[in-house]
């Protein structure tokens, strides 16, 4: 009778291990019709995730709980960032050309509600904002890029800069030059940050002392060419496991790496091979949403890529997110 429970539990569990390998997660649709969507960034405090489309110059909200989408356009040119402000909902930072504007996002006022924070790259007209996140700290790590024509842009003309609500004013260059700032993200004891110079085709890693908001020690952790991964690393997430995930442009897919191995360890293709940034949301952080874009793409490739340009949600990868932080800016609906 031993032998048998013994069979019948081995075989449960052979059973079990096959479905967990097979089981693939579910990629779904939530939003078509964008041209260069780019910079998810969930809001725990509204149950909502925004969204940028940089060449659209737009930004999106998606209510989590109704699944309504709002949107604001604006006409000052390519909106590249928007995050949440902590304490006030609704409040969010927007990046737009090279300056960064404070939105109260249910005011009436269109361009009028916004309001002048800061301004990057000054001398450097053709340069713009890019990718950014917020520390645990509350302060804003967001990188510019150079001048970009026909996605050829100028090199080693860009900066990453920290902002917070002391050094607005003057914000702090912490790296230069870069090319394409693009992702970042921090382990959760805020000891490691990750980042993102899209065409080294590198995801590097460096030191960080949070309460200085110092970083040191440069390291390449993952390295595109020698992983014979396609495309180049441009927008990034970390789980809670410490796992990164990264969106691959020009490569059709996200990839997940261990933080600390620096080994490849998933693959998730999409039907859009311009895939720009990566996000955990909703209720459990267990979705990841992931932006795409259209722009650049021929005719031909646009028929066979017709959700170019959509924000997709991916359910059921068995990881989630941690909490997204918010830009520390005391009494900013006032300023």
């Amino acid at each position: 009778m031993a032998l048998l429970q013994y069979a019948l539990v081995l075989t449960v569990l052979v059973i079990s291990s096959v479905v967990s390998r097979t089981s693939s997660p579910l990629i779904k649709k939530v939003f078509s019709g964008g041209v260069h969507l780019e910079g998810p960034h969930w809001s725990a405090k509204e149950n909502a995730l925004y969204w940028v489309d940089i060449t659209g110059q737009k930004v999106h909200r998606l209510d989590d709980e109704t699944g309504n989408i709002t949107i604001r356009e604006f006409g000052y040119g390519p909106v590249s960032l928007v995050v949440s402000v902590k304490d006030y909902p609704k409040m969010v930072l927007v990046a737009i050309r090279s300056e960064l504007y404070l939105l109260n996002w249910d005011s009436c006022l269109g361009d009028g509600s916004l309001r002048l924070l800061s301004a990057l790259d000054l001398g450097l007209p053709d340069n713009r904002c890019n990718d950014g996140k917020v520390d645990a700290k509350g302060r804003l790590w967001i990188g510019t890029i150079g001048r970009e024509v026909n996605e050829v842009l100028d090199k080693d003309m860009a900066t990453l800069y920290m902002v917070d609500a002391y050094n607005y004013a003057h914000p702090a260059d912490k790296l230069r030059p870069v090319s394409v700032s693009n992702g970042i993200a921090w382990t959760s004891d805020s000891k490691f940050m990750f980042y993102i110079d899209s065409p080294t085709r590198n995801i590097d890693v460096f030191d960080f002392v949070l309460e200085e908001g110092i970083i040191r020690n440069r390291r390449t952790l993952f390295s595109f060419q020698a992983n014979n991964v396609t495309g180049v690393p441009d927008g990034m997430t970390i789980d809670s496991d410490g796992n990164l995930w990264v969106a691959c442009y020009n490569g059709g897919k996200v990839i997940k790496i261990d933080s600390r191995a620096g080994r490849l360890l998933e693959q998730h293709t999409l039907k859009a091979s311009k895939v720009t940034s990566v996000m955990w949301g909703g209720h459990s952080l267990s979705t990841l949403y992931v932006t795409t874009s259209r722009r650049g793409l021929s005719p031909a490739e646009l028929a066979q890529q017709p959700d170019a340009g959509s924000l997709f949600a991916i359910e059921g990868t068995g990881s989630k997110g941690l909490p997204e932080n918010q830009f520390y800016f005391p009494n900013a609906d006032s300023y």
